[in-house]
């Protein structure tokens, strides 16, 4: 800990954290200290979205606010959207001048990917590695050089409030020692919720139990209800489960089939894979192994034989990772299913991404209103380049110096209880959260949560409370969702209309 007090303290460190705190050195602000786990997804990011002036299918901001608002159900926050879709342009320019740099086609112009939920390609990547490891490579050595402090092994057990304004956070190291740092401007740039459930493809860092975190300090919530999945996960070989095939594929002409050798998609999508919503190929795999054509593994298959090896390789951490543990996607079918993968709500903030807390900022996937119900495909890099970029800008305007006030360090902590209570109620969310739901079981999960969480044993390790209510607040919110929207499938009210909600803020 080199110090406790700094202007700004960003939590996370991953593209939205490295956004934010780029475009804060490059408005001047001093006194800026990242405290983080680890990375994040940042090093699994494969794909970026912007729209670019140069490019050649007639793309506009406005079709990409199109596209957003569809995926999302109509249900995002619109002027979040806009923002971030007007802003595109901005956000590029801003990892070039941080020196990312993205493939290129043989005439010199950006290589352009259509991913899933949008209407145009308008995805960057790197052919040669994930770009977000690159990302991390590039910005984390660029920002220490521009004063930014780095405390890794770190981790956000409190935010502290009183009033109604936040004053500082209290951070968890690695070996145990507890203390809090101070500032009057604090940025959730922590990441989702995936690992409150059994497998998922988040990282061991992103622990989901920020949701709670940032509900007890006061601030509001909104979307929790959407846990999205990917939709083609690889479920077999064994050392293979868990990598993502990338919604990238269907364009460059992959197709997903059932057992019996269909193409399935083709009946509700007749134009073909590519570009199609996760949740209607969500929707549409489990549909097959709910009527006896799934795959071995309970999924279905995505054909990539008949697409060059050249074309595989440029998604080389994909390839690799298939050819290591003996699948040869030019060969032989992959086994892909839905998996827990990211999540589309978080804390509501208005349009300079600061929450119902003075002071406490959200960036990223730590952030509910953009997505609505589901995300176009590449969205999360997109959202968290251009909601740090204009979080930053905020602060920047802002220009806060509120005095500030020590807390006393409020932290319990008890591995029995964690061990005892944890794996029962991530057992939970998984049987009540998935994408199918029924209002009997939430309501039952409801009272089980509600009255662990009023537990004066579950109390005594605060990790494990904050676990449960982050849960129950999932939960609370997909009760009072009635109506079916994204991942979120009501199956005792799949056509209820005259209950449409907007939005739910816990």
């Amino acid at each position: 800990m080199r110090g406790n007090k700094y202007n700004v303290i960003i939590i996370g460190s991953g593209l939205a954290a490295f956004a934010t705190a780029a475009r804060l050195c490059e408005l001047g602000i001093r006194g800026v200290a990242i405290y983080a786990k680890s990375y994040g997804a940042t090093p699994y990011v494969a794909a970026i979205n912007f729209v670019l002036p140069e490019n050649k299918y007639g793309d506009t901001p406005e079709r990409y606010f199109e596209d957003m608002m569809r995926a999302g159900y109509e249900i995002n926050n619109e002027r979040l959207v806009k923002e971030m879709t007007a802003n595109t342009l901005r956000g590029y320019e801003l990892l070039r001048r941080w020196d990312i740099e993205f493939a290129k086609e043989k005439d010199g112009s950006i290589k352009l990917r259509h991913l899933s939920g949008h209407t145009n390609p308008r995805s960057l990547c790197c052919t040669t590695e994930l770009i977000g490891a690159q990302i991390i490579r590039k910005m984390v050595k660029k920002l220490d050089n521009n004063g930014v402090e780095f405390h890794f092994g770190c981790e956000c057990v409190k935010v502290l409030t009183e009033n109604g304004r936040v004053y500082g956070i209290t951070v968890k190291e690695d070996d145990g020692s507890l203390y809090n740092v101070y500032s009057p401007t604090i940025v959730a740039a922590w990441g989702g919720a995936g690992n409150l459930f059994g497998k998922s493809t988040y990282p061991p860092d992103v622990k989901g139990n920020t949701l709670a975190i940032a509900w007890e300090a006061g601030a509001k919530l909104v979307d929790i209800e959407f846990l999205e999945y990917e939709p083609m996960v690889v479920i077999s070989p064994k050392g293979a489960v868990g990598e993502p095939c990338p919604t990238a594929m269907l364009g460059e002409g992959a197709y997903l089939l059932n057992s019996e050798g269909e193409r399935f998609m083709l009946k509700v999508r007749p134009q073909g894979e590519a570009g199609s919503p996760k949740t209607l190929i969500n929707r549409e795999i489990w549909k097959q192994v709910e009527n006896g054509k799934g795959s071995p593994h309970g999924g279905v298959f995505v054909d990539l034989r008949h697409i060059s090896p050249e074309v595989l390789k440029t998604y080389p951490w994909f390839y690799n990772r298939l050819m290591e543990n003996g699948v040869d996607p030019n060969r032989e079918l992959i086994e892909v299913g839905p998996m827990a993968h990211s999540f589309s709500g978080g804390i509501y903030v208005n349009e300079d991404y600061e929450s119902t807390i003075e002071g406490f900022y959200a960036v990223g996937e730590a952030c509910g209103g953009v997505h609505g119900a589901c995300r176009c495909a590449g969205n999360a890099a997109s959202q968290a380049t251009l909601s740090g970029l204009l979080c930053a800008e905020s602060i920047a305007k802002k220009n806060n110096e509120t005095a500030l006030r020590e807390f006393p360090v409020d932290y319990s902590e008890d591995r029995s209880i964690f061990e005892k209570y944890v794996p029962q109620v991530r057992e939970l969310a998984v049987n009540v959260l998935g994408i199918y739901r029924k209002g009997m079981d939430l309501e039952r999960a409801l009272g089980i949560l509600t009255e662990l969480s009023d537990k004066n044993e579950v109390k005594k390790d605060t990790e494990t409370h904050q676990i449960v209510v982050s849960i129950l607040l999932m939960v609370r919110a997909a009760l009072l969702r009635k109506e079916s929207r994204g991942t979120h499938m009501r199956i005792d009210y799949p056509d209820m209309k005259e209950e449409f909600a907007k939005e739910i803020i816990i």
